[in-house]
């Protein structure tokens, strides 16, 4: 027996995406069984924002002295 899960798309109530736990019900794909059964699980939060998820590049930085770059000194 085959157990076949969706390698893509999005739940056909909360929009959430589907994967391992997808449910197929009456033909129509859900994100779990619980969202199946009409009780939509809570938004679901990453654990990083997502701004902090995509790099800045330098050139928007301020330039930098060259006393700057040499970093701190270490003892005192």
């Amino acid at each position: 027996m085959t157990d076949y899960r969706p390698a893509s798309g999005s739940c056909a109530r909360c929009r959430a995406a589907l994967g391992t736990a997808s449910l197929k019900r009456d033909g129509v794909w859900y994100c779990s069984p619980a969202c199946a059964e009409g009780h939509p699980e809570p938004a679901r939060t990453t654990a990083v924002p997502e701004s902090r998820l995509y790099g800045v590049p330098r050139r928007f930085f301020r330039s930098r002295r060259p006393k700057e770059l040499r970093g701190a000194r270490s003892g005192a």
